[in-house]
């Protein structure tokens, strides 16, 4: 296992499920997300067949519709470099309407999924649900 500490953004690899976890606890916008796709390029416990759980939760998301499709081209032309299986964002309720205008916007949803509970996200990235107290404490940990 891996930990990364980038600000107000955290990254924890699980190699023996092929997982990244990824918390965003502060303003979510263009910089932050370069931070955490700049770590797992260069993060030598990354690599191409894993999937990501990005949990959103606690971020400061108040970004306008055109700030969302900025962020989305941005992703988009600097995700596809690392080979990312699959991403599924853990948004709340409030959240979601913002985050699937985001999935949208992106060229490539079937590969994006947005999710309000972890057991969901965890079954559409094929992690076993056994995991799911395991890994809820590492996102609690990484909160901190």
């Amino acid at each position: 296992m891996s930990d990364v500490v980038i600000k107000s953004e955290h990254i924890h690899i699980i190699e023996g499920l092929k997982l990244v976890l990824v918390s965003h606890n502060s303003l979510l916008d263009q910089q932050s997300v370069g931070n955490v796709i700049s770590e797992l390029k260069n993060n030598p416990f990354f690599h191409e067949e894993y999937v990501v759980l990005i949990d959103i939760r606690n971020a400061n998301t108040k970004l306008s519709l055109e700030e969302i499709e900025k962020l989305s081209d941005f992703v988009f032309q600097n995700l596809a470099e690392t080979g990312v299986k699959k991403f599924a964002i853990l948004a709340t309720i409030s959240q979601i309407n913002k985050t699937v205008h985001f999935v949208r916007n992106y060229r490539q949803s079937y590969k994006y999924q947005v999710f309000s509970s972890i057991e969901a996200a965890l079954h559409w990235l094929q992690v076993p649900i056994q995991r799911k107290t395991q890994i809820e404490i590492r996102l609690r940990y990484m909160y901190c």
